[in-house]
């Protein structure tokens, strides 16, 4: 007797990890369920398209890109434009209205797409077209859940 039952407990144990591995032992509504990281680099500027956090030494803002990768940010009326994207390689420029000056930015994915780094330098600070001001360094991430592509 205890030998049937401990063959039927461990068919039952053997019948459910089988399930449990096929993953069907639960299956959670898409609205539940986690979102995933992007693991294939964006490869269109409308790939770009969603919240960004911008962060460098002096701290952090959110930009949210459209279809186009521009969008506007607080800091000095400012507004940011994707010229490129071409293998991984994210070029562009910024313009900030609120302290007359305006660059160029360029950015590099890391194996997460949802994280860029890169430069960014002036091209303008009001009538100086070449200005020897430095720029400096910053990260794109994109917070887990914030894409309007799929």
């Amino acid at each position: 007797m205890k030998t049937n039952i401990m063959r039927i407990l461990l068919v039952v144990i053997s019948m459910m990890n089988i399930v449990g591995c096929m993953g069907l032992s639960h299956h959670l509504p898409p609205e539940q369920r986690p979102l995933k990281k992007h693991s294939v680099l964006p490869q269109n500027i409308i790939d770009l398209a969603g919240l960004w956090e911008y962060e460098d030494h002096t701290g952090s803002y959110l930009i949210t890109l459209n279809a186009e990768g521009k969008g506007p940010y607080e800091w000095q009326e400012g507004r940011f434009e994707t010229m490129s994207l071409q293998e991984g390689l994210w070029t562009g420029i910024w313009i900030q209205e609120g302290n007359d000056r305006e660059g160029g930015f360029e950015l590099t994915f890391s194996e997460n797409a949802d994280v860029a780094k890169g430069e960014w330098w002036y091209t303008r600070i009001g009538k100086d077209r070449d200005p020897l001001e430095p720029g400096g360094h910053f990260t794109m991430t994109r917070p887990s859940g914030f894409h309007l592509t799929q």
